[in-house]
């Protein structure tokens, strides 16, 4: 059920305040970038899940933003933010998709994902069956993409 399905209006008075509250619930629920879901409803909803069935966690990391929002400004750096965002999204197997960070995403796949490769993102997966408890599957995951950032960083240097 959505936020407008959930409160129908009478009046002019009662349709403000409605609108009000959905314009609150909108703002507190989605990025108002990617409009993606934030990292609340992340958790909240993957811990559930993680009862439920087995499903593939991907942890997307973008890179550079930082330096492109130095170089070339804000909106180059929402551009390159919005881009990730959607390639997520669109990508094959695609479940759910989370903004839960400045520059990090959160994917969740059916399937087996195998080192999904996303432009300017750094990403790694983890399975769910895997881990007993969501915060030890999000460490690992997590964990997991900072490696491939540092190898990244160091072939970089070299």
């Amino acid at each position: 059920m959505t936020v407008d399905e959930m409160y129908k209006c009478e009046d002019a008075n009662t349709c403000s305040l409605i609108n009000h509250w959905q314009n609150i619930v909108r703002l507190y629920k989605f990025d108002h970038l990617t409009g993606l879901k934030q990292r609340y409803d992340f958790e909240v909803e993957t811990m559930h899940k993680m009862t439920k069935q087995r499903f593939w966690l991907v942890m997307a990391d973008v890179n550079g933003l930082h330096s492109t929002n130095r170089k070339k400004g804000y909106s180059a750096g929402d551009s390159l933010v919005k881009q990730v965002a959607y390639d997520l999204q669109h990508y094959s197997g695609t479940w759910e998709v989370y903004r839960i960070g400045g520059d990090e995403f959160c994917a969740l796949f059916f399937e087996k994902i195998e080192d999904i490769e996303i432009q300017n993102a750094t990403c790694a997966g983890v399975c769910s069956a895997d881990y007993d408890n969501f915060n030890d599957m999000f460490k690992a995951v997590d964990r997991l993409v900072i490696e491939k950032k540092n190898k990244l960083r160091r072939r970089r240097e070299d």
